[in-house]
């Protein structure tokens, strides 16, 4: 890793191993295996080191607990099925809308100006959504991609969107995948192995 930021950003956000005060908490929400526990605790530090003013969630509640302890004071969006339980405390605790049909999205974004951080569970129609936010992206946009490698089509969709001139940062994390806009930087796309 060229870039002192990047590698900043690999060290000490995706890599860093310290314990934050959210992790008990994350961890019980998640549960699940260590592999699982750890992606969820990988996007409350990335969500943590961005600071958003606006945090999204498309089909993951576990994502959307992570973001809120992160970000407490951002503005919160949750796309969930419904019968979503084990998260409606911590989600309701910290005034995190909540909306049942990714044919909201475009209402939400509208409702927040631009997209801060979006994840997107890998079930969802992840072209669709992607080109919906991207028309809402800045310099301080992020958009998280679970489940790139998951079969051919998402990984041909990664490899399409990588190219695509309007994302210009990339992280493939083999399970997910990271998006950044930043115009200030020079395209740059990274495969990180665990």
């Amino acid at each position: 890793v060229q870039s002192p930021s990047s590698f900043f950003f690999v060290t000490q956000v995706l890599k860093e191993r310290l314990p934050y005060y959210a992790y008990p908490i994350l961890d019980r929400v998640v549960g699940g295996s260590i592999r699982k526990r750890r992606h969820f605790r990988e996007l409350f530090r990335i969500t943590n080191h961005l600071q958003p003013t606006s945090c999204i969630s498309i089909g993951s509640a576990e994502a959307a607990c992570a973001m809120v302890l992160a970000k407490p004071g951002a503005t919160h969006y949750a796309i969930l099925p419904a019968g979503t339980s084990r998260t409606q405390t911590i989600l309701a605790d910290n005034s995190c809308h909540i909306a049942t049909s990714v044919e909201e999205l475009p209402g939400i974004i509208s409702n927040t100006g631009t997209v801060g951080i979006l994840y997107i569970k890998a079930d969802q129609n992840i072209d669709t959504l992607v080109q919906a936010a991207l028309q809402h992206t800045n310099n301080d946009s992020t958009i998280v991609v679970d489940g790139i490698n998951r079969n051919k089509a998402s990984r041909e969709w990664w490899r399409h969107i990588v190219k695509d001139n309007r994302t210009i940062v990339t992280y493939d994390m083999y399970s997910y995948g990271l998006l950044f806009f930043d115009k200030e930087r020079k395209k740059q796309h990274y495969t990180l192995k665990r």
